[in-house]
């Protein structure tokens, strides 16, 4: 697929011949050259991400030959001393679960630096579809992160870990340190990672860390994470609802969506809004192109709507390229030139088309060194990726990278009053849903997905739409910018100041209050 520049921070592009063509005139705007060797293929979700090359195939560096064999249910856990990922003395662990018996899935845990018998326990999944959540740990919010270019990573000081033990999970199989038996089939949708998702976290609770079988879970998911958490919550949310087997029961209790994209017809129709009349964002484009810009807009939702209506796939891809040719081709033009950067709209892109933040280290090229990966428990032969564009492509050639998650949103906000299929008079969960989303992020922009939010349809949608606006610095969070939310905390919208798409890595600190307050539901 062809996709724009400030799409990329929501999607990395796939192989448009696969991907069966929408209808209407837009479509031929998909017959564009693979997305891999075309100038609008860019990586999305870390922070120095490089296409795969060398013909890496399953089988050799999505799964080694000399990896330990794979068998439904099989755990390994490797208690790390801090040498490869520096902090303040709490424990932390690496891991592999297979989840079936060709996919093994990758985690790092690092219990909580405060009271881990009792906090609670956060989930982190980076986007992509295809990109490692290793981003997260090394350039976000994890223990430690590069700081200035550094070659090694140093302790974080305002890491989500302080009051909660944070599990960054690579996923789906073949992501990251995750990987597939020889011969297995590489996941093509998000509901390929679903059940994987859903049976991890029973061997977790039930067999590496049963002592936080009880705790409170947050899911937190970034980017293209707007499918994985929604997806995966839901089809536990349903395992439940009908009482199967392997569904699993531990206390979800919320979800955190950071510059998440739910459906691809709702954050560009905010472009205009950050580019025409935002001030941070005024004097990036001429008044001309603004008037373009508007004058497309009506032509957009048109479509969007027909895509949020119809959930098919070939017409949701139709609203991809329609704003690539309407909306998002003038900020693209810039980021072209290396005077923009797609993920923050104050900075510049220093390498094209990667555009790295060059105060992050290459922490892809540190996980491959060979004392880390001994430490890992992975063998030299195993080459860890940042992203894998396979399967990237393979999602965006499915279709399901373009089909809206929204209704799944809404059936987790109002899975309170949901009752099992066989009535006993619980509810098959309660769960909060929080968006973060950085004010100067170009591509899954605020305005966009405020809009976005706001078309959600389930119980309490009036009183959502109809709160107020608060000042963010009153919260005392050490941040900027505005939030509002449903009375009782369900549905709450955060947009900060200063922070691009990374919201974690551009405003450490601010980021970590937010999710304090969150994690005691006191945004109300």
């Amino acid at each position: 697929m062809h996709i724009s520049k400030v799409a990329l921070t929501a999607l990395a592009s796939g192989a448009a011949a696969q991907l069966v063509l929408p209808i209407g005139p837009y479509g031929a705007r998909l017959k564009a050259a693979s997305a891999i060797g075309s100038k609008h293929h860019v990586d999305f979700g870390t922070q120095s991400q490089r296409p795969l090359s060398g013909g890496r195939k399953l089988g050799s560096s999505f799964a080694a030959d000399d990896l330990p064999a794979y068998k439904h249910g099989r755990h390994a856990l490797v208690e790390q001393d801090g040498s490869v990922c520096p902090s303040y003395g709490e424990k932390q662990w690496t891991g592999t679960i297979d989840v079936t018996d060709t996919r093994r899935l990758f985690f790092w845990a690092f219990e909580s630096r405060n009271d881990p018998a009792n906090d609670p326990v956060v989930f982190w999944m980076n986007g992509g579809p295809g990109g490692s959540s290793m981003t997260g740990a090394f350039t976000e919010m994890g223990a430690c992160m590069f700081r200035n270019g550094s070659a090694t990573p140093e302790p974080n000081p305002w890491s989500w870990n302080n009051n909660a033990t944070v599990v960054f999970l690579d996923q789906p199989a073949s992501v990251g340190f995750s990987s597939i038996a020889p011969g297995g089939k590489l996941p093509t949708v998000d509901e390929d990672g679903a059940e994987d998702f859903q049976e991890f976290l029973n061997i977790l609770f039930r067999d590496v860390f049963p002592e936080k079988a009880h705790l409170p879970i947050h899911i937190a998911a970034e980017s293209y994470g707007g499918h994985y958490g929604p997806t995966y919550v839901y089809h536990i949310l349903e395992s439940r609802r009908y009482n199967a087997p392997t569904a699993f029961w531990g206390n979800i209790t919320s979800m955190i969506l950071i510059d998440a994209v739910l459906d691809f017809g709702g954050p560009f129709g905010g472009s205009y809004e950050l580019f025409c009349k935002d001030k941070r964002g005024a004097g990036i484009l001429t008044e001309e192109q603004c008037e373009k810009m508007l004058a497309a807009l009506p032509g957009y939702e048109k479509l969007a709507r027909q895509c949020e209506q119809s959930l098919d796939a070939n017409v949701c891809a139709g609203v991809l390229a329609y704003a690539e040719e309407k909306i998002t081709v003038y900020y693209d033009q810039l980021v072209d030139k290396g005077e923009r950067n797609p993920y923050h709209i104050h900075r510049r892109c220093l390498s094209h088309p990667l555009c790295p933040n060059p105060e992050m280290g290459n922490f892809t090229e540190y996980l491959n060194r060979k004392e880390v990966k001994k430490a890992l428990r992975f063998p030299k032969s195993f080459t860890f990726h940042d992203v894998n564009m396979e399967l990237n492509s393979a999602y965006t050639a499915s279709g399901s990278a373009c089909i809206p998650t929204t209704p799944k949103v809404a059936d987790i906000l109002d899975a309170y009053k949901t009752p099992k299929f066989v009535d006993d008079g619980k509810s098959i969960g309660d769960i909060r849903i929080m968006a973060l989303n950085g004010n100067l992020d170009a591509g899954i922009n605020t305005h966009g997905n405020i809009a976005q939010y706001e078309r959600i349809i389930w119980s309490r949608m009036g009183e959502y739409r109809a709160a107020d606006w608060h000042n963010l610095e009153k919260a005392e969070v050490k941040g900027t910018g505005s939030w509002k939310g449903t009375k009782d905390g369900r549905l709450v919208f955060m947009a900060v100041d200063d922070a691009g798409h990374m919201v974690p890595g551009d405003v450490p600190e601010a980021s970590y209050h937010i999710l304090q307050r969150w994690l005691h539901n006191e945004w109300r």
